[in-house]
């Protein structure tokens, strides 16, 4: 089972992207299922997952953005999703303007997702407000919840994202949108059962997205781990 651990779903300025379309670049890689959740730019809704579930619902699993800074809604919003199905949260801090290390504002999610028993994927490329120390001292915190690091601290935070990753057993690189050479990198390092493959659909070429762990593996087993193995794991499925 393929599985995209990361792809965007309804319109922002400069995106747009409709489950049919998403479901029709999955069909082109070979990919069965995707993890969906909104841009989360300004006035971003989980409504648009919704949609496109009704469009394919055979092909996606629900994951909803939230952000921290709107306090007991977003507790209330997860609980909500959660009861419809929803497997996963997306946050972001960069554009949200938090420290992913904010324990005191991060809390009250994280508690939520550790209670419906929720994955959590964030933004991770090399930024200040989500470097790889923040993830690691989430690790620690809530080592129940499956964490994944998206764009694995490239490029300035590459070698801590694997410093990160190797002390925490719940701490996944996600590798969306990270080069070959990185990926290879990271599955030496760490072996193939601590990477996860994503998209970052609708910011890339698909196709190619998917078919570069190829060549960054030394084994077909290691790439179903990493293009869908460890996420069906973590996932229950």
């Amino acid at each position: 089972m393929i599985i995209d651990s990361h792809s965007h779903i309804g319109t922002r300025i400069g995106s747009h992207q409709t489950g049919a379309e998403l479901a029709d670049r999955m069909d082109a890689a070979g990919v069965d299922l995707a993890c969906i959740f909104p841009h989360v730019e300004a006035g971003f809704s989980n409504d648009e997952v919704d949609v496109a579930m009704t469009e394919r619902p055979d092909r996606f699993i629900p994951f909803m953005a939230l952000n921290p800074w709107v306090g007991r809604s977003a507790v209330e919003e997860l609980h909500r999703r959660a009861d419809r199905g929803y497997r996963g949260i997306k946050l972001h801090p960069t554009i949200h303007g938090y420290n992913l290390g904010d324990l005191a504002l991060l809390a009250p999610i994280l508690d939520a997702a550790r209670e419906r028993a929720l994955i959590v994927i964030a933004h991770g490329a090399s930024d200040v407000l989500n470097a790889p120390p923040a993830f690691a001292k989430i690790a620690r915190a809530y080592p129940e919840v499956p964490l994944l690091m998206a764009h694995s601290g490239v490029f300035q935070m590459h070698e801590e994202a694997i410093e990160a990753a190797r002390e925490h057993p719940s701490l996944y690189l996600e590798c969306a949108r990270v080069p070959a050479y990185e990926i290879s990198v990271q599955i030496r390092e760490l072996g193939p059962e601590k990477v996860v493959w994503g998209s970052d659909s609708p910011f890339c070429d698909y196709t190619w997205e998917y078919q570069k762990v190829s060549r960054t593996v030394d084994s077909e087993e290691a790439r179903l781990l990493v293009c869908g193995g460890n996420l069906a794991r973590l996932l229950g499925l």
